[in-house]
């Protein structure tokens, strides 16, 4: 059978980025200020560093390939650096989400022509959260660094005692992708 998900590391220095968005909290209320950003104008638990661009003919994030840095995108350097660090010279989208104590994400699957060519990643920051990809399932720790099948239906729940916090961020798909 093969697996929903590819476990990349478990021991991934995530200090520093979380270090970076612990100092920053009110960064988490930035993307209601962004123009042509569609959905949600403040969701809890999205801070945006690359970004789905919206027009008139491209309304759905998940329809547009259009892409922007946000202001914060310049502003954390540990996870841009990590980023780079890890081999990957094209970065799509790519935000830090976080997960109330005791909440989660329902099921769901990324649709929409965006997805379509892309690979999707996680690098657990902070708290445990049980992942459920496609009917496998896995509890994930902070420094844990996977791909995941994003077309397969999937859900997370915070099983912690704090706020799940995660970067989440895609790449054009490629067999050179870990």
């Amino acid at each position: 059978m093969t697996s929903n998900f590819r476990f990349i590391s478990y021991n991934e220095n995530y200090e520093p980025l979380l270090k970076q968005v612990k100092d920053n909290p009110d960064d988490w209320r930035a993307v209601s200020t962004y123009e042509n950003t569609g959905g949600n104008k403040n969701p809890y638990g999205f801070l945006p560093l690359i970004m789905a661009v919206v027009n008139d003919e491209f309304p759905e994030p998940k329809n547009t390939e259009m892409l922007r840095p946000s202001p914060m995108f310049s502003k954390y350097t540990a996870a841009t650096d990590w980023l780079k660090s890890k081999g990957f010279k094209t970065v799509s989208r790519c935000a830090f989400f976080r997960i109330q104590v005791g909440g989660g994400v329902g099921r769901h699957i990324d649709e929409g022509t965006y997805y379509l060519n892309k690979d999707r990643y996680h690098f657990a920051l902070q708290g445990r959260y049980r992942y459920e990809c496609g009917g496998e399932e896995h509890i994930i720790e902070p420094g844990t660094f996977f791909w995941f099948d994003n077309k397969q239906p999937h859900f997370a729940e915070n099983i912690s005692d704090v706020e799940r916090i995660t970067l989440v961020f895609d790449v054009p798909h490629s067999p050179d992708n870990p």
